[in-house]
């Protein structure tokens, strides 16, 4: 992933259990927090937009239609006059566009950044991770094009196979298989230099021997990170809705917003980290493959044609 060279392999680099996964989880986001913070906090921008969008639209619970951007589209709406909407919802038609268009990016910018602090490499600026999503986007943007492809059709298939009285069932069932057996494919394509096509099945055939534990690692780190945001943000949730009433204001509510963007900074990257660990203890587990020599593969892959895990 870069030219720099990776310092010399610990014990991170063996087959470990989910505790000893999620104790190296901590040891490597302890370590290595000053370059996974940064990408985290892109993570947060888009929600404080929406929080700006918020506030603009709404800066007063209590506000008639000449203080309210929202009210005065809405009444100029019931007199045939739809421009203010069709423009608020062009707007938000585009900036949902270009998240999707720059998601990709900003993925494989994470998985490059996850990927050396669990390697142990020498941290790089930022814009040298992006310049490895960017190497990538193409075939990063097709494989997430596939996956959305693949679900379209899994849904209605999980609900044939449940027989419409069981889908609640079947469908929930299948999209988490699902989401399991399609884990590690921004990975095979980051790290392993793989195609749309050859990094989803590349993720099938690493998942499917350790399907179990994989998707008890993943309900584990969910439900973790789960309660570290209910529990960081419900003070906050909390007071804001007794400010909200008191002030009539959507500010509270905006700010709120804001401080779950800022949670999400740091919960993101150290899922980054977790995933990223399960995949590589994945790979040692099903290919004994020598994580020394991994880490110098990622260290000249600055070339991604001399890319060869």
């Amino acid at each position: 992933m870069s030219t720099q060279t990776p310092a010399a392999p610990d014990a991170v680099l063996k087959p470990r259990d989910l505790g000893q996964i999620l104790d190296q989880n901590f040891k490597v986001f302890g370590r290595s927090w000053r370059s996974l913070l940064p990408v985290g906090l892109i993570a947060a921008i888009p929600g404080l937009l929406m929080s700006i969008l918020m506030l603009w639209l709404s800066p007063d619970l209590a506000a008639g239609s000449f203080d309210n951007p929202l009210i005065r589209m809405l009444a100029a709406a019931e007199w045939g006059d739809y421009s203010g909407l069709i423009a608020l919802g062009w707007g938000v038609a585009v900036f949902v566009i270009v998240l999707l268009l720059l998601f990709p990016l900003y993925q494989g910018a994470l998985i490059d950044v996850s990927a050396r602090a669990v390697l142990h490499m020498e941290p790089v600026p930022l814009s040298e991770s992006f310049r490895v999503g960017a190497v990538r986007y193409w075939p990063m943007l097709g494989a997430y094009v596939l996956l959305a492809l693949l679900w379209i059709g899994a849904i209605p298939a999980l609900i044939l196979a449940g027989l419409v009285v069981l889908s609640w069932i079947t469908l929930p069932l299948g999209l988490v298989a699902l989401a399991t057996f399609t884990v590690f494919t921004g990975h095979a394509v980051i790290i392993e230099q793989l195609g749309p096509a050859g990094a989803l099945k590349r993720s099938f055939s690493l998942v499917k021997t350790r399907f179990w534990p994989l998707l008890g690692t993943g309900i584990v780190y969910y439900l973790l990170s789960t309660v570290v945001s209910y529990i960081v943000a419900f003070p906050f949730s909390f007071v804001a809705g007794i400010a909200a009433a008191a002030t009539e204001s959507f500010v509270p509510f905006a700010l709120t917003s804001l401080m779950e963007g800022l949670v999400g900074a740091i919960i993101t990257p150290f899922m980054a980290v977790g995933l990223t660990l399960v995949y590589f203890d994945t790979r040692i587990r099903t290919e004994g493959y020598d994580l020394e020599v991994m880490a110098a593969q990622q260290a000249v892959a600055a070339d991604p044609a001399e890319f060869r895990p």
